[in-house]
């Protein structure tokens, strides 16, 4: 019988604690199994937001995704009418900071897109400012 007290991957356990903040908020995500560049990691949702997200954690200071990731995130987004959000996690520095794709910085060879800590602070949103007015109050 296999041990359910398993040690957890770092990916797994932070994307856990996401999938339990959103949760909280009222919100109901589905992770989606495996690691395709042609799916979002979540799909998210209340009844009237909808939300596809693509998750990453880091211990460096710039977090990176590769391109056609995110390029999938916004076609899967646009055909299925969800909002596309980018999740950042700084390991022991910040909490899921959410970002939309265009805050992201495309690399010369345009092959990744990444975002510094620093800058991902400041145009990162929190699990409770992507779910409520907060973020229209912001855009305004």
């Amino acid at each position: 019988m296999e041990n359910i007290n398993r040690i957890q991957s770092p990916v797994i356990k932070h994307e856990n604690e996401l999938a339990d903040e959103l949760s909280k908020a009222h919100y109901e995500s589905c992770r989606l199994p495996g690691k395709s560049t042609k799916t979002p990691d979540f799909i998210v949702g209340n009844g009237e937001s909808v939300f596809s997200i693509a998750a990453k954690i880091t211990t460096r200071n710039r977090i990176k995704f590769r391109a056609e990731e995110i390029k999938a995130l916004i076609r899967f987004s646009w055909k299925f009418q969800t909002e596309p959000w980018v999740a950042a996690k700084f390991i022991d520095r910040t909490q899921w900071l959410f970002l939309r794709p265009h805050a992201l910085e495309i690399s010369e060879d345009n092959k990744t897109v990444s975002i510094q800590y620093e800058k991902a602070t400041m145009k990162g949103l929190s699990v409770k400012e992507v779910i409520s007015n907060e973020l229209q109050k912001r855009i305004i």
